[in-house]
């Protein structure tokens, strides 16, 4: 044990950038110490000498803690310990003591380094640490190459990849197939001149499932503004889609049939306008209704009613090209759009393979039933080119041909027909 003489170790105690304080053993009591413990601790020089060293501790656990290690070991070294400043705050040092005399007495020389800064930031490396790894969304960090290094549980939950599995390996382990290059490309020039990325994936889990992903990149820089890693933060949208898809479908569908509904008929009918006018083509609307299906809800039931809608609903999409529509507008009634048509002779097929399909009896169950089909027929643009004048039409030519004897399709006919020009 040597003899502190702070005669010439004074001024080099003085001026270290560490805090040094001298305590007696016997009471705490400190005799010497150097500003940088002072201004650590917040208390003039005047003040601290004299007073003792365990009022500077955070609490009583750690300065018991502290003592009874000094005591079993006879020193410290590094430990991590909390101090308090005069204004209440709460530091953290690391905390040297060393077991020497001074002026013939026993002392604890101590040195305290102010390591707050350095806590304070694994403090938040641990909080980000653990927000990644609880988060609800997967985490995905690759290096610059694009190789993964980290991934949390949340990524393995969605995708079925362990870390073991994923890191070391490229992104690509989750890449379904649905998109193509160009997609690719896009995301990365993004990526390289925006420094990030948004949108919706189709990706693969482990199993083989494909699922949809919201998936947001970002890039990170080093101090040479050089990307060193991107972060991937992606939620599994899957069933979020589907109920939109659902929903979708509900609103723009028939229930009963699978046949565009009123509500997408007239949005495709106005497509077909504007397409007409644009590329200057025509197109057929067929207004068609059901003869005798009353009849037939009457006598054999709404259940074989439904299917006989639904068999009817078949024909005639087996009737038509799979780029033109077919819809159910309410009970019997359905309409159909025939796109790009030369003129009334085309139609006039397509519309003739119609009535004979229908006609031809409906098995129900078992039970035989049948039913005509009359059908109008308007042409844009050479009986209109307006949404409700074409539908009028339509309809007005299908009461022609009930009125005519039904089983039959027939055109729009009228003395004064309603013609307007392609760019009106």
């Amino acid at each position: 044990m040597i003899d502190v003489d702070l005669g010439g170790l004074a001024s080099v105690l003085e001026d270290s950038p560490v805090g040094v304080s001298i305590s007696r053993r016997r009471d705490g009591t400190i005799v010497f110490a150097n500003h940088t413990f002072c201004d650590l601790v917040g208390v003039a020089r005047q003040a601290v000498v004299g007073s003792t060293a365990r009022s500077y501790y955070v609490d009583d656990q750690q300065r018991t803690a502290v003592i009874k290690h000094l005591m079993r070991h006879g020193s410290v070294d590094n430990a991590e310990v909390q101090f308090r400043r005069a204004d209440g705050s709460p530091f953290w040092t690391l905390l040297t003591i060393r077991e020497t005399t001074y002026s013939g007495e026993l002392v604890n020389l101590a040195w305290v380094y102010d390591i707050t800064e350095r806590k304070t930031s694994e403090e938040r490396l641990q909080l980000a640490a653990k927000v990644v790894e609880t988060a609800n969304e997967g985490i995905m960090i690759t290096n610059a190459d694009a190789v993964i290094e980290a991934v949390n549980t949340a990524f393995t939950r969605i995708t079925g990849f362990s870390p073991d599995e994923a890191i070391g390996n490229k992104p690509n382990i989750l890449k379904s197939g649905r998109h193509d290059t160009d997609f690719y490309r896009d995301m990365w020039r993004s990526l390289l001149e925006a420094g990030q990325w948004q949108g919706e994936v189709w990706n693969r889990r482990k199993s083989g499932e494909v699922f949809i992903e919201w998936l947001s990149i970002a890039t990170v820089r080093d101090a040479s503004g050089n990307v060193s890693h991107m972060l991937g933060v992606f939620s599994d949208i899957t069933a979020r889609k589907e109920d939109e898809e659902q929903v979708w479908r509900q609103a723009n569908f028939d229930a009963l049939t699978g046949l565009p509904n009123r509500s997408l008929f007239l949005d495709r009918l106005g497509q077909a306008i504007k397409a007409g006018r644009r590329d200057r083509t025509r197109f057929a609307l067929l207004f068609i209704d059901l003869d005798g299906f009353k009849a037939v809800n009457d006598t054999f039931g709404h259940a074989n009613g439904d299917l006989l809608l639904q068999e009817a609903a078949a024909r005639l999409l087996l009737s038509v090209r799979s780029s033109d529509t077919v819809a159910r507008l309410s009970g019997d009634e359905f309409t159909v759009i025939l796109h790009d048509v030369d003129g009334r002779d085309e139609v006039a097929v397509v519309a003739a393979k119609m009535v004979g399909r229908l006609a031809e009896p409906f098995d129900l169950d078992g039970q035989q039933a049948s039913v005509q089909a009359s059908i109008g027929i308007a042409l844009f643009p050479d009986d209109a080119d307006d949404a409700a004048v074409l539908i009028r039409l339509a309809d007005r030519a299908m009461y022609g041909v009930k009125g005519s004897g039904k089983n039959n399709f027939g055109f729009h006919q009228m003395p004064e027909r309603l013609v307007y020009p392609l760019d009106g």
